[in-house]
């Protein structure tokens, strides 16, 4: 589990704030896909190297929940100074994408570029985005900052990989590492039935 440093709230608010430039309105949920009722909460940094590893299983249990209906949020919590950047570009590119598959792949592309650790300007991450082949919508991303920080507080969201799973009429479970998460993940899928209409055009 990344826990090297606790960003205060008041710090984590001034990180995002370096990084948000004038730029059209959002999409709504642009990092969200699916209705629920279940909802699946996941907060990482890209330069977090157990969120990078976890990654690969997330990309086919949360795949595999959205398909039975789930709502699959993602919230960065940045750890590393540049993380907002990467978080913004997220964003950027997030706004264009229509299903999760997209979403995944935006994510990954952002993992492997971080994991360089030879990337840490707009220009430069721009450059590797596109010829990535990501698409981009400059947004204006400061609401969905707030948004994630109010997350991040809600939660007391200190480390990542963190993940919140919130399955109605029970009380959210916040499990906090890739094995309490891997392990949380995989008794929902077990018990976790299609649910009525699914996630198939989301």
């Amino acid at each position: 589990m990344w826990n090297r440093i606790w960003i205060p709230m008041y710090v984590l608010c001034a990180l995002f704030a370096l990084f948000i430039g004038p730029a059209a309105e959002a999409s709504e949920s642009i990092y969200s896909k699916g209705s629920g009722p279940i909802e699946i909460i996941v907060f990482t940094d890209y330069f977090c190297p157990p969120c990078r590893k976890l990654e690969p299983y997330l990309e086919t249990a949360l795949t595999d929940l959205h398909e039975r209906g789930a709502k699959i949020t993602f919230v960065d919590k940045p750890i590393h100074k540049i993380s907002p950047l990467y978080s913004k570009y997220f964003l950027y590119a997030a706004n264009q994408a229509t299903i999760l598959s997209e979403i995944m792949h935006i994510r990954q592309v952002l993992f492997d570029i971080a994991k360089t650790k030879s990337v840490d300007s707009e220009d430069q991450l721009l450059q590797q985005l596109t010829q990535s082949d990501i698409t981009l919508q400059f947004i204006q991303v400061k609401p969905i900052f707030d948004e994630w920080v109010k997350l991040i507080q809600d939660f007391d969201v200190r480390s990542t990989p963190t993940c919140v799973i919130k399955l109605p009429p029970r009380e959210p479970s916040v499990l906090k590492g890739s094995r309490r998460i891997q392990e949380g993940i995989g008794k929902l899928l077990e018990g976790m039935p299609q649910l009525k209409g699914g996630n198939q055009k989301e």
